[in-house]
């Protein structure tokens, strides 16, 4: 199986865990500091565990600063101990997640995705 983390909207954590047949995804209201928890409660609710997941796609460039890096250092620190590919897609990428399966298995293990952004970061600038 194939995991997606997806936190562009707002308070919101949408997961998929997903394989070149099937597709089973799951909306979570809640912060993207719990995204690590949920991750795991996800896995469980499908009676699956970390070792099921062959590879990680994250979508970013949507979202806020902070979703968008929690998201990518979740996916890297996962991947870097699992030894698995990561595929960063844009949000108007998600419907077609499961075409993507082969480009993210061309992607080198080992590799990290970076986060991008929707807009410049506004940490410390001050607002008049």
């Amino acid at each position: 199986m194939y995991l997606l983390i997806n936190m562009s909207e707002k308070d919101q954590i949408h997961l998929a865990l997903f394989d070149e047949e099937k597709m089973v995804d799951k909306i979570y209201e809640g912060r993207n500091k719990e995204l690590l928890f949920l991750i795991e409660d996800f896995l469980v609710s499908m009676g699956l565990n970390k070792e099921s997941v062959h590879g990680i796609i994250v979508v970013v460039g949507a979202g806020s600063f902070t979703s968008t890096r929690i998201a990518c250092v979740v996916a890297n620190t996962f991947a870097y101990v699992k030894q698995i590919p990561l595929l960063a897609i844009s949000v108007g990428d998600v419907d077609m997640v499961q075409e993507l399966i082969p480009k993210l298995l061309e992607q080198p293990k080992g590799q990290y995705i970076s986060a991008e952004y929707s807009g410049e970061p506004n940490i410390g600038v001050i607002q008049r």
